[in-house]
Parts: structure tokens; sequence; C-alpha cells
């Protein structure tokens, strides 16, 4: 009898620390009903886990449903947390499912989360059959306001384009007073732009806008390509068809982009990426120079 009991106490121990190391679904939090295509968060909580990581299989998601955020995090010791930010795209109830997955032993593990059906509801509308419509009835006297509308277009795109001529001609004067070729102008700019100090004042918006005015002004005097009011992708778009530029396109919007994060964005570049960018527009007046530039000098360090 004594060895029964032991026995049985033996299993039951066994049995419990075993238990531990299952890694189940302890808790679940998830709204029964939600508004039609406004995010909601559904929270999984995991008790016996181990130092294993937990996964989630993508294919279990149901279709109903599109998860934007996920985050996975340990609060405690066998205790893991998994949120999920979800925008519904059914009315109706919908059911959302998801597997986890875990190693434990070596060998993988699925554990599937029990479906939870969530009633989604049509957006809140305003339908009061009280109210009425207190306005009187109109017609429209005449097309005059159409003409009005389309003079008024007409207008700005004329006027936009005065400027924009204005602006190219003087561009046009203000260039034609170096006489160097355009290759060694963009490269002596550069260099003269990292001896400003302006990088040293942690000037970068200044520093970047530069770069890039350097940039279009050489593509003015190389290929009298007006870029001067372009964005990025108009810039992208209008070098597409310069044969020497074709190469370079990658380069380019990578140079293009790195200064719009600092111009737009107002990120703080670390030193390597400033030499990177310096480096990319030196490439790019390089390669579609005919001949090549031979520097006088010796460029500084980057």
């Amino acid at each position: 009898m004594r060895r029964i009991c032991l026995f049985f106490l033996l299993l039951i121990s066994t049995g419990g620390s075993l238990g531990a190391q299952e890694l189940q679904i302890a808790e679940v939090n998830a709204p029964q009903k939600t508004p039609f295509a406004q995010p909601f968060t559904v929270q999984y909580r995991f008790s016996g886990v181990t130092q294993d990581p937990i996964t989630v299989d993508e294919a279990s998601f149901s279709p109903d449903f599109e998860i934007t955020e996920s985050q996975f995090s340990r609060p405690q010791a066998q205790t893991a947390v998994y949120d999920f930010t979800v925008l519904p795209f059914t009315l109706g109830v919908s059911t959302f499912t998801v597997t986890f997955q875990t190693e434990q032993d070596g060998k993988e593990i699925s554990v599937p989360a029990e479906p939870l059906e969530i009633d989604i509801t049509p957006v809140k509308v305003f339908n009061d059959t009280k109210w009425r419509e207190i306005r009187s009835p109109r017609v429209p006297a005449s097309w005059g306001w159409l003409i009005l509308l389309l003079l008024l277009i007409g207008g700005i795109a004329w006027a936009r384009r005065w400027w924009r001529e204005r602006q190219n001609r003087a561009l046009e004067i203000a260039l034609e007073e170096d006489l160097r070729p355009c290759d060694e102008i963009a490269l002596s700019k550069i260099k003269a732009l990292l001896d400003s100090g302006l990088w040293e004042k942690r000037a970068y918006k200044i520093f970047y806008i530069t770069l890039g005015e350097i940039l279009r002004e050489y593509l003015w005097r190389k290929f009298q390509v007006d870029a001067s009011a372009d964005t990025t992708a108009e810039l992208l778009h209008r070098v597409k068809t310069i044969g020497p530029m074709q190469p370079l396109l990658v380069p380019l919007r990578d140079f293009l982009n790195s200064g719009d994060l600092v111009k737009f964005a107002k990120a703080e570049p670390e030193e390597a990426v400033r030499n990177q960018d310096v480096a990319i527009l030196r490439e790019i007046v390089r390669e579609t120079s005919s001949p090549k530039p031979e520097e006088s000098e010796p460029e500084k360090p980057l």
C-alpha cells in the first residue's frame, strides 16, 4: 500500500511539471462587437511559457480581417502576451482565427486558438426621419459659373507657366556668368559645401538643400533639364529619357530619398550617410561628363 501511494505521488508531481511546460492560452481579450473598418485589439495571454520563441502562422488568419500590427512581450516568467491590431472588412458576425507555433524538446508544436466570433456592425450614420429639407428648390441659372471656373484654371496655368519661364531666364543669365565646364562647377561646389562648416554646425537641412541644388544646377547646365521645382518623383521621371542618366537612376533615387528624409522628416543623418550621398552626387557628375573630369587637387576626405 505504501508503494502504491508513493507511485501516485510521483505520477502527480511529474504530471504537474510537464503541464507547467506546455504552452497554453490562459486568457483572450477581444471585443464581441465593433464598427466596420474600425481597428480593434485582440490579446492572447499564454501560461507555461519556456524560452523557446512563439511565432504566428500567418496563413491561419481569417480573410475577413487584416492584421495591421502585432506585438509580442514577456511580462513575467512563464508568461507571454501577443497583441494584434485588427481591421475588419466584412459586416455581420465574422470569425477571427489564429494559430501559434513554438518548439518544445526540439519539436514544433502548433497551438490553435479558439475561434472568436465578432459582430461587425455598420458605421453609425445619422438617420432621423423627423428632419426635413427646408431649402427651397433651386435650378442652376446658367453655365456661367462653369465658364468662370475654367477661365480661372486657365489663368492660373498661364501665370504658372509665365513665372516658370521668367525663372528659367533668370537662371540662364545667372549661369552664363560662370564659363567653366559644368562638371568642374559641380565638383567645386560640392567641395565648397563640405568646407562651409554647415555639417559641423548640425545645419543638416541647409546642407542637403544645397546638395540638391548642386544636382539640379548640374542637370540644367549639362542636359538643359529644368528640375528646379520638381519633386523627387517628377525629377526621376524627367531624367529617365536622358541616356547617360539611365544607369544612375537607382543611386539617384537613393540620393533624393535621403535628402527628402532630412528636409521634410527632420532626420539627422550620420556622417556615413552624408559621405554616401556626396559620393553618389560625385559619381553622377563624373559618369555623365564627357570626357570625365580630372580633379586638380585631392578631394576632401569624407
